[in-house]
């Protein structure tokens, strides 16, 4: 059942990409010609520090301004714009489904809809899969955190402070399906990457976090690329090509620390990164996905922040 829903949802989105007109994956230039962005205190870049409730690692991402979005990418994905964030602190790797269990257990979660690995010992150290929006903000708040904005996943993501660059991915410009955990495998679906490698991530489902370091943010942050989609906190409309009174979000969004549009419009939530099940968007670190906010899945899960 849950092939057949990403099915449908894959039709429906080769739908908007023919009526965008743009499947580029080609790397977006860090400065359009009119965007400057200013140069930030680089104070406490590469800092670390460990949660006391569930030890997770988190990196620092300083304040300042970066580019979001792209300028060949899908309509959702455009304009490329000037956004300014706060500092904040971002979990290191996705929540796993042992540390999950501690919120469990404690009685400030739900246990995921599906408990087909939650349950197994083999994967305690790989990321929670099938659990909603509404269950990954009640994680984040047990941990004394709160989910990314979609702006501040962008940015851990691929935005290089210390040189103004944007990058397609989070290692760079180039698609490599070593330093993420994609969909190259035939055990479940004929779906492929873009370069057409099978088996090349070493994994079939889901990989324990962390597991390919070499794919790390330029913060330190681990996993933004592949293994399972990660909630934000961002409520989500999608751009209809037949509505022109319908704007994209990143045409009239705030410059400084967007939360997404009015959650009161919609149940959809966002969400970033690509999983070990998905296709679509190649990976892409620009590339969004929805669900509704008490939809619950496989690939997908989540990690939290804090502005502390």
């Amino acid at each position: 059942m849950l092939k057949s829903f990403h099915r449908l949802l894959i039709c429906v989105l080769v739908l908007g990409v023919v009526m965008s007109g743009c499947v580029s994956i080609k790397s977006t230039p860090s400065v359009d010609g009119i965007t400057t962005i200013a140069k930030a205190d680089l104070t406490g870049f590469g800092d670390t520090k460990v949660s006391s409730q569930d030890h997770m690692t988190l990196v620092y991402v300083p304040a300042g301004e970066f580019l979001m979005g792209t300028t060949t990418g899908l309509t959702d994905e455009r304009p490329l714009h000037k956004v300014e964030l706060d500092a904040y602190w971002v979990d290191q790797t996705e929540i796993t489904n042992s540390m999950y269990s501690e919120c469990v257990q404690a009685g400030a979660c739900n246990p995921p809809s599906s408990l087909v690995f939650y349950n197994d010992p083999a994967y305690a150290d790989h990321p929670v899969e099938y659990v909603s929006w509404t269950e990954s903000a009640n994680y984040c708040a047990w941990a004394g955190r709160r989910l990314l904005t979609e702006a501040e996943w962008e940015k851990v993501a691929v935005w290089d402070p210390r040189t103004n660059h944007q990058s397609v991915y989070p290692w760079g410009n180039d698609y490599d399906c070593s330093k993420g955990n994609f969909d190259d495998e035939t055990e479940m679906d004929a779906s492929l990457m873009q370069d057409g490698k099978t088996k090349c991530d070493g994994f079939v489902r889901s990989a324990p976090v962390g597991s390919f370091p070499a794919g790390a943010s330029v913060y330190g942050a681990l996993d933004l690329g592949g293994n399972v989609w990660e909630w934000v906190h961002d409520a989500f409309i999608e751009v209809d090509p037949f509505n022109s009174s319908l704007k994209n979000y990143y045409e009239i969004s705030p410059l400084k620390n967007p939360q997404g549009v009015d959650p009161a419009i919609t149940d959809y939530r966002s969400m970033r990164g690509g999983s070990y099940n998905f296709t679509f968007g190649f990976g892409r670190s620009a590339y969004r996905l929805w669900y509704g906010l008490d939809d619950s899945y496989d690939g997908v899960g989540f990690r939290c922040a804090s502005s502390k």
